[in-house]
């Protein structure tokens, strides 16, 4: 039984270290209870409010928010990875305020990166210490601090990159059976419903992998068949966000996300930082250097030669090397879908790393003890630690900071209102009613907003618009949630007219007013109705009611998600007691 629970220990004292790394990183949010509210907070606690409070009252409206959004109606988890939307509510309902919220959430996505990283690490057989190490710098660059920073989705498809890297190292290394379909499956189906443009990132990601893989496969029809599981296994599991966007998107004009330029976000050198958009000249001549070091000796270590070598191009291609201005010019979609270049290090940071981790490895392994290559190789290691560490954790306290003074927002530019009482903002954070925040600071969004055919054509400013029409005018009436997840609107007119209503309406909406449905109405430019009102007390009730075809679809991805996890723990277990 001892030396049982010795090995445990021994097991675990990884991830102990990670543990104690991740509680580091957010100890200025920990020592000074500080709330860090970024660009994309208030989206998001609004999403994340909306399926805390359906859960507490058992009343579910999958497309419709009601308790969020100023009570509009409009539709943003359904189509924005529903169910992390849902697994962030249970949380918040654990926490019970946004300061305990965004404690347990930081944790959470610091662990599962840095441990992700440290297993990939271990895959590519880097010493332990050193697999720790590039865990520890991991856990401190590029995105996946950003969603302590500012709550940025981007920061989850770092957390799980290193797990899909791992796939592709799989492919590699695993000639009898490349593709563990299970494994593949799951990562693909996580991501999907965490964060879309990620998922893009990893697919792509792993196409040279694939590639390789079947050039080493002593099976390559095998490999083929796996893949082609695993695809049609994700495809099933993640039928409940991609058949949300096919049935809203048949049926309604569906509004972009915001336009950014591309040359702008991309990433660039800097002295000390080492954020979303910046990389320290360190770094940079550290990843250049690891680069050299491979191809001019490729075949010391193909496998090194190969993610180093795939981990720098997307590096270049992050960066302001890349024409970016050229190719907004060429392709201009790319302003609102990919939005930053610099998204692109989620895949670049882990294979670069973890080709370092590698390198190192060979060198201590290769070496004497005391040697000055050895000791050199590993100082540097220590070194990019404290170069990444130390530059987070100021910014860190910098954002902390921001919380007692009077700027308290890291970015007022999309906020359509702040409350001037910053000591009641402060207090809402902590307060045991999440929703007090929502409505002390509110913040404009055109995602996902439904634009009228007469309107399509002019996207750029219906955040704006939404701003006028909808947090504006919201609390003129008075909002009411009824069962089956439709939601009631009553009001005082003090005549008869014509009454433009803060709600949001899809083709798909069965809007009733003073007791008659209405099925033909002017709607504005973000798709609010106009109905006549008489005089006196007026009600309206909004329901949302999917396609038929979508609610067979959601019962078959149901059952599907069922036998997954029963399978799935099944294989865990077995694979544990084996």
């Amino acid at each position: 039984m001892k030396e049982k629970t010795i090995k445990l220990i021994k097991q675990g004292f990884p991830y102990y270290l990670i543990i104690i790394m991740s509680c580091l990183i957010i100890s200025p949010q920990i020592i000074s209870q500080g709330v860090i509210l970024g660009t994309d907070s208030i989206f998001h606690f609004n999403r994340f409010y909306e399926t805390a409070q359906q859960i507490r009252y058992w009343n579910f409206s999958y497309f419709q928010s009601n308790y969020s959004f100023q009570q509009s109606g409009r539709i943003i988890n359904a189509t924005y990875c529903p169910l992390f939307a849902y697994f962030n509510g249970i949380i918040l309902l654990f926490a019970r305020s946004w300061y305990r919220y965004q404690i347990i959430t930081n944790l959470l996505i610091y662990f599962i990166g840095g441990t992700g990283m440290y297993k990939l690490c271990i895959k590519l057989h880097s010493k332990q210490s050193i697999a720790l190490i590039t865990a520890f710098i991991y856990m401190n660059i590029g995105w996946l601090p950003r969603w302590e920073l500012a709550q940025n989705m981007n920061a989850w498809g770092a957390a799980l990159s290193p797990y899909m890297i791992i796939c592709g190292i799989r492919m590699i290394q695993n000639s009898e059976q490349p593709i563990n379909v299970l494994q593949l499956m799951t990562v693909m189906t996580i991501i999907m419903q965490i964060h879309l443009l990620s998922s893009v990132f990893f697919v792509v990601a792993l196409i040279p992998f694939f590639i390789a893989g079947l050039i080493h496969s002593n099976n390559p029809r095998l490999m083929w068949i796996d893949l082609l599981k695993a695809v049609i296994g994700t495809i099933i599991l993640t039928a409940n966000i991609w058949g949300a966007l096919l049935m809203i998107n048949l049926n309604n004009h569906i509004a972009y996300p915001a336009n950014f330029n591309l040359f702008a976000n991309a990433l660039r050198p800097a002295t000390f930082s080492n954020n979303r958009r910046f990389l320290s000249f360190f770094i940079w001549f550290l990843f250049t250097a690891q680069f050299i070091f491979v191809i001019r000796k490729p075949h010391r270590s193909s496998l090194n030669t190969f993610i180093t070598s795939w981990g720098f191009l997307i590096l270049i291609l992050s960066s302001v090397i890349t024409p970016w201005k050229k190719f907004q010019q060429w392709l201009p979609f790319l302003s609102h879908t990919l939005q930053f270049p610099s998204r692109l290090t989620i895949i670049a940071y882990p294979l670069l790393f973890a080709g370092i981790a590698m390198t190192i490895t060979t060198i201590v392994n290769s070496t004497p003890k005391y040697s000055l290559s050895r000791n050199s190789s590993i100082g540097i290691l220590v070194v990019t630690l404290l170069l990444v560490f130390i530059p987070t954790n100021i910014t860190i306290s910098r954002k902390v900071a921001n919380y007692y003074s009077d700027a308290l927002f890291a970015n007022l530019s999309a906020l359509a209102k702040v409350s001037t009482n910053k000591a009641a903002i402060r207090y809402s954070t902590q307060s045991s009613h999440p929703g007090q925040l929502l409505s002390l600071v509110e913040k404009r969004s055109p995602d996902y907003l439904p634009l009228p055919s007469n309107y399509a054509g002019n996207k750029s400013k219906h955040s704006y618009d939404y701003q006028s029409q909808i947090i504006k005018n919201a609390n003129n009436f008075h909002h009411t949630v009824l069962k089956g997840g439709k939601l009631k609107l009553t009001w005082t007119a003090d005549h008869s007219g014509t009454k433009r209503l803060p709600l949001v309406t899809y083709h798909e909406s069965v809007l009733t007013v003073n007791g008659r449905r209405v099925t033909h109405y002017q709607r504005s430019s973000i798709g609010s109705p106009y109905v006549h009102e008489h005089q006196g007390l007026n009600t309206a009730t909004l329901r949302f009611k999917p396609a038929s075809w979508f609610n067979y679809l959601l019962v078959i991805w149901l059952i599907s998600l069922s036998i997954y996890w029963v399978y799935g723990s099944y294989t865990f277990y077995k694979h544990r007691i084996a």
